[in-house]
């Protein structure tokens, strides 16, 4: 008893032990999710960078440049506020009657109007022009803050009106720009010159109203060595964490599906337990419970994402992990309870009926079949031919309205003729109904004839079952004859030697052990206690035999050999009989037989013979080998006459001679017929006028 708790204990552990863990596991993937996050928002570096090489700066060049190039446009551009103020930069674009657009290299400021500006300038039109300007010294201004706040950068921006904004001296020359690692150097006469490849490029000119690309002369940015070493330990440092927290979700996640296999195979095994074990969780519709989970992991997620948001603001990391382990219980259990449960409903092979989409249909159905099939049978072809004359009838009338007549009639037409034809077939399946019924009631001898097509199989099945029920019945009948038979012939052969053990013994106990016939008496004992002792044997071993309960021991066994032997034993019973006895023998037959039986079978053949066989007449042994098989054959003429069909002589207590006044038991043949067959070997007997033939068939040794 210790044992199987243990065990079961053991089993139940390892699921309880799963769950645990993928819960943990769970929270683990969640919680480096979120560190990927925030590294990602403190560095402003995407985990992309674990597939970067940052040996160079190509990565860092990527990152910075374009902002670069797109303020350093605006910058050169413009040029100065001064500019900006004196519209040197806005156009009117005229679109005929549409009105007319303020446009710049930059901008559209998008506004049209019919109103005739050709004369002065309205009111309306200096109000979109202070706003355009307005918001052109906006991007300049912004441009210029952009590089002045930047750590690392070196910068030289000159225009046709002299220097733009510079942060180095005199001494800085384009060759110092030119050492640097990340660099971009344009003199304004020659094509520029990059330290890297880049997909970004300064902004065109050419379409602005003001020309001053002509004029442009110098355009130097450039990180120093130190800042972007610096940046490069960031890059680095970053890389590394990300890899790590990929590592670590990727081997979480694959340990995550391992214990969800594990978890369900062992779902719903109990330990020395047969079958599928179910639980109260498993009992509601798969359809409903999955409906329930996502409904409760929805709101959880709701309810996550709303709490996150203000946690994720302040940066509370305590508290975020605090929500990730809240959410991993609260949504992971639900999700793995309905999984188990939905393998408990596959192993037990009925996970789509055990869902609300399977029972409602099927209940429907289940119910629609079982008041249809109370309804008469021609009630049911009514109810189909009314149905299909309304469907022919609405059918045809929608698509021949103007002739409404002629589909009425040839609805009415083919719905009569398939109402008579279904009710011929109805009236085949009373009649089948009927003999079946007749059937099942007890009564054999119908014979049920619907014609052909499958409800002539039917009938054809079911006079062959009437049939073979006759056939069992008879064989019952006789077999509870023969029962009666045998108390009868048993207690009739028993007695017989019983009352003559009696009166004797009775005859011995008045008139002295000493009395003139007391010899004689005791002789008489002796046979017939030897007769009753005889007799029990021969029974006990016929119903052995009728039980099948026979030690057989099949060996290679010659038969001739064996055949020779019983017939020596039996000489003196042979020369009594004053029978001729005929044997036709080979050399040898090997036959895979049991030698005890064997004996036991011929011996009971030849005292057959003895018994019944016409006194001087002759008897014939014959043995031979046909094919795989070996015959041995015993005939012999009979005493009396054999009006009687040779298969009930293996009947037992069944006599040739029905006097008993042979002292035979009438058990031999039938043990005979036993012995045989449990060899593997047949036995049968034949009966022409007076000839008696028995015959045996035994496998032979190839």
């Amino acid at each position: 008893m210790t044992k199987k708790t243990t065990k079961w204990t053991a089993h139940t552990a390892v699921k309880v032990i799963s769950f645990i863990l993928m819960i943990v596991l769970s929270f683990g993937i969640l919680n480096r999710i979120n560190a990927c996050e925030m590294r990602q928002r403190e560095t402003m570096i995407s985990p992309e960078v674990i597939f970067v090489d940052l040996s160079t700066a190509q990565y860092f060049a990527d990152q910075n440049m374009g902002y670069l190039f797109y303020y350093a446009s605006q910058l050169v551009y413009f040029g100065s506020e001064t500019a900006i103020l004196n519209g040197d930069f806005l156009k009117w674009s005229n679109y005929g009657s549409d009105g007319y657009t303020l446009t710049d290299a930059f901008y559209t400021y998008g506004w049209t109007g019919d109103v005739d500006y050709h004369s002065g300038t309205s009111q309306l039109r200096e109000q979109m022009e202070n706003q355009a300007k307005q918001q052109e010294l906006s991007a300049f201004r912004s441009s210029k803050e952009y590089f002045t706040r930047r750590e690392g950068l070196v910068y030289y921006l000159a225009g046709p009106n002299g220097v733009i904004l510079s942060n180095v001296g005199a001494e800085i020359t384009f060759g110092w720009f030119k050492s640097q690692p990340v660099y971009y150097v344009y003199d304004g006469a020659s094509l520029p010159e990059a330290s890297h490849e880049y997909d970004y490029g300064l902004y065109s000119y050419r379409d602005a109203p003001y020309e001053i690309t002509d004029d442009f002369r110098q355009i130097c940015f450039a990180f120093t060595t130190e800042y972007i070493d610096a940046q490069k330990n960031v890059y680095y440092e970053a890389q590394q964490g990300y890899r790590a927290d990929i590592i670590i979700i990727a081997s979480s996640s694959i340990l995550l599906l391992a214990l969800f296999i594990i978890l369900l195979l062992g779902a719903g095994r109990k330990q020395n337990s047969e079958g599928v074990n179910l639980i109260f969780i498993d009992k509601p519709f798969l359809d409903i419970s999955l409906a329930v989970v996502i409904g409760w992991i929805a709101l959880m997620i709701y309810f996550a994402l709303g709490l996150g948001n203000t946690i994720w603001q302040y940066q509370n990391v305590s508290a975020m992990n605090i929500l990730f382990a809240a959410l991993s219980i609260t949504v992971v259990t639900p999700v793995l309870i309905w999984f188990m449960s939905f393998a408990k409903r596959v192993k037990a092979g009925h996970f789509w009926k055990h869902s609300l989409i399977y029972f409602i249909p099927s209940r429907s159905a289940r119910f629609i079949k079982s008041q249809w099939a109370g309804i008469p049978l021609t009630s049911k072809v009514g109810c189909i031919a009314f149905i299909s004359f309304c469907l022919l009838l609405f059918t045809g009338l929608i698509g021949f309205n103007d002739e409404g007549v002629l589909v009425v009639l040839s609805a009415f037409i083919f719905t009569a003729v398939v109402t008579v034809f279904l009710l011929r077939y109805a009236k085949r399946i009373h009649t089948l109904e009927k003999a079946a019924r007749q059937t099942s009631g007890g009564s054999y001898d119908a014979v049920i004839d619907v014609g052909k097509g499958e409800l002539g199989s039917i009938a054809s099945s079911i006079n062959n079952i009437s049939a073979g029920i006759n056939t069992a019945v008879e064989q019952r009948m006789k077999s509870e004859k023969l029962k009666t038979e045998l108390i009868t012939n048993v207690s009739h052969d028993i007695r017989t030697p019983l009352t003559s053990i009696i009166t004797y013994t009775d005859l011995l106990k008045h008139e002295g052990l000493n009395c003139e016939k007391a010899p004689e008496y005791l002789d008489v004992l002796i046979q017939k206690s030897q007769r009753l002792k005889t007799l029990t044997d021969e029974l006990f071993e016929a119903a052995k035999a009728a039980t099948g309960n026979i030690d057989v021991n099949l060996a290679e066994l010659d038969l001739v050999s064996l055949i020779n032997q019983v017939l020596g034993e039996l000489d003196g019973a042979i020369k009594t009989s004053g029978l001729d006895l005929r044997v036709t023998l080979p050399e040898k037959l090997q036959a895979n037989a049991d030698g005890k039986l064997m004996w036991r079978v011929m011996e009971n053949l030849l005292s057959n013979v003895f018994k019944y066989a016409l006194p001087g007449s002759r008897v014939y042994l014959d043995a031979k080998l046909d094919n795989t098989h070996i015959y041995i054959e015993l005939k012999n003429i009979s005493a009396n006459e054999l009006n009687i069909d040779p298969n009930e002589l293996t009947d037992r207590f069944k006599r040739g001679d029905d006097s008993r006044t042979d002292g035979g038991s009438g058990l031999g043949l039938s043990i005979v017929q036993s012995f045989i067959a449990a060899q593997g070997g047949k036995f049968s007997i034949s009966i022409d006028g007076d000839l008696f033939k028995a015959t045996i068939k035994l496998p032979s040794v190839h």
